[in-house]
């Protein structure tokens, strides 16, 4: 029962299972592919999941070769020992996914406790832990314990999830397909950090499918049982692994649809009704929403009452390993809404634009400064050109760019104050990423003064 797994990423059966899981995918998205044989997309399908693939493969052998630790180590441990307890008693499925948690009493804990790590259980305390090692051993069993195909598989999931949000802005703009090919399909931080075994290519593939769930069932009426079966389960999942995510996109979406069905009635005075009506039924039900998250043990560290304490004790736990790593400052929380609203700029400073080239201490953060610089550029030459106030004209003009702002500026926001520590903020922020340089791409375009194919001053495809 006991008996110490291999934990090394890379072993010798991958010489086959690797190949056999590659071949696979890529049969089954070539027939994914052909739906869009018709359509200026599909010269983007294969590269972007290649790409996806090929960080994933990288991302083991710098974590096994480089590093020689991490969080990934440690779900695969976990996934591991799920896999263990399966195997001497099938039973244990049911108790592994009848219950959100893991029970301290249960016998599962001996598997976790009694591995190679040692420490595992500890970690599987916490529901989001849990939850990933619980998505990971389907993975795990189908391709016999390798590490690099549940990658590939975890990888596929988050390529899905970014393609829909890439399928949504294609329909609304589709002369602008290169940049939002760009924006969703090949930013090197969600191509590194999304396709690993971590809650952030689980999180990131979970929100590409919820986002284009309610975007069939609010918007388009397209689809809807299966998608609003769609936007249940992987709700759940973002729900059990990062709640803020649903926190942010909740009232932005709602926000977006208010405004979007107030901008379809033509008489001012209907129109100026409906802005107080639509206003106060979308707070109410927004705050309804999220009242109903917050008050679960697992994200109520997020309601009104704990979210100042939770900021705190967050950004508290980062800077006692102050000095070390690739940690910064960007100043203490005061535990009120001024110390709130202070360190709110900073943290989105810190989130959209940092680290600067000069705060990279590794190879990986220079990248990861590259980046964050190509996005100060954008936003710099958006406002130079456009302006200042006319562009954000341009953004409440257009319901779509109002969720983008809204859902990216709060995300960037909160995950910036409450993050102090480069290595893990290059992992948290990729889910707003794409919406803050979708949002920067269509207000160019729409002021007239960009050009549709090129970023900077070169064309990418």
């Amino acid at each position: 029962m006991f008996d110490l797994d291999d934990l090394r990423l890379i072993k010798e059966n991958d010489i086959y299972l690797v190949p056999i899981c590659f071949l696979v995918l890529i049969s089954f998205a070539y027939s994914v592919k052909n739906k869009y044989s018709k359509s200026v997309i599909k010269k983007y399908f294969f590269p972007a999941l290649l790409l996806k693939f090929f960080f994933a493969f990288v991302f083991a052998l710098i974590i096994e070769y480089y590093y020689g630790e991490g969080d990934t180590k440690m779900y695969y441990q976990a996934t591991l020992d799920l896999q263990k307890a399966v195997t001497s008693d099938i039973s244990y499925l049911k108790e592994i996914y009848g219950s959100g948690k893991l029970d301290k009493s249960s016998e599962l804990v001996s598997f976790f406790m009694f591995d190679r790590l040692g420490f595992t259980h500890y970690y599987m305390y916490d529901v989001k832990n849990y939850m990933v090692a619980k998505f990971a051993l389907p993975l795990s069993i189908l391709t016999f314990k390798s590490y690099i195909c549940i990658c590939f598989l975890l990888s596929f999931y988050s390529f899905a999830g970014c393609w829909r949000i890439f399928k949504v802005f294609y329909e609304m703009y589709p002369h602008l397909h290169k940049k939002i090919a760009i924006a969703t399909l090949f930013l090197p931080s969600v191509m590194f950090w999304g396709g690993s075994l971590l809650k952030d290519s689980i999180c990131l593939g979970s929100f590409g499918f919820a986002f284009y769930a309610a975007y069939n069932i609010a918007i388009k009426k397209h689809k809807i049982p299966i998608s609003f079966f769609i936007l249940i389960i992987t709700g759940l999942l973002l729900f059990y692994i990062k709640p803020y995510i649903l926190l942010c996109a909740v009232p932005s979406f709602l926000l977006w649809l208010f405004i979007r069905f107030n901008k379809k009635i033509e008489s001012k005075s209907l129109r100026s009704i409906a802005t107080v009506l639509f206003s106060i039924v979308s707070l109410v039900i927004a705050f309804l929403l999220i009242q109903s998250l917050t008050n679960s043990e697992i994200a109520s560290q997020y309601s009104s009452d704990n979210l100042f304490k939770s900021v705190q004790s967050q950004q508290t736990s980062f800077n006692y390993f102050k000095g070390t790593g690739s940690n910064f400052t960007i100043g203490e929380f005061d535990n009120s809404l001024g110390g709130f609203l202070k360190l709110f700029p900073v943290g989105l400073i810190a989130t959209l634009f940092r680290p600067f080239l000069w705060e990279a201490g590794s190879p990986l953060m220079f990248l990861s400064g590259i980046e964050a610089f190509g996005f100060l550029i954008l936003t710099l030459m958006c406002f130079w050109k456009v302006g200042f106030f006319k562009s954000f004209k341009i953004i409440f003009s257009d319901p779509v760019l109002i969720f983008c702002f809204v859902f990216s500026i709060l995300f960037a926001g909160i995950v910036g104050m409450t993050t102090t520590n480069f290595g893990a903020l290059v992992r948290y922020k990729i889910p707003c990423l794409a919406f803050y340089l979708m949002m920067i791409f269509i207000v160019m375009d729409k002021s007239g003064k960009f050009s549709t194919d090129i970023v900077f001053s070169k064309k990418f495809f």
